[in-house]
């Protein structure tokens, strides 16, 4: 995921529409990712006893840790369907997709599914 995030932010010719959308599924993903990764270290750490917390702070964490996984999910689930729309519009509307998919059009439902 950060090498896609990377190729296309590096690349000049991936600045597109349907490749913002390929970038930002693989952010949320990378947020899937970290956001499981630390919620197990925290767990991990917590049980091992070398982390000392009140459980209203432990219980206030997870809380965190949960809408960020579910928040991320549910991008991820979103930005999946914008790439199957967008390659409905490419395959369906091939000769007007350049007017269809524009780059405001994509940014304004990027940042809905962020949002």
């Amino acid at each position: 995921n950060v090498l896609v995030v990377a190729a296309i932010a590096n690349n000049r010719n991936l600045h597109s529409p349907m490749y913002y959308f390929v970038c930002c599924l693989a952010v949320s993903d990378l947020l899937v990712s970290v956001s499981n990764v630390l919620e197990t270290a925290v767990l991990l750490l917590l049980e091992a006893g070398a982390l000392a917390a009140q459980a209203a702070v432990v219980q206030q964490l997870d809380n965190v840790m949960n809408v960020l996984i579910c928040g991320s999910m549910v991008s991820s689930l979103c930005f999946l369907g914008a790439i199957a729309v967008d390659r409905y519009v490419s395959i369906f509307y091939a000769l007007r997709y350049h007017s269809i998919v524009t780059l405001p059009r994509a940014g304004r439902s990027i940042a809905a599914i962020w949002a």
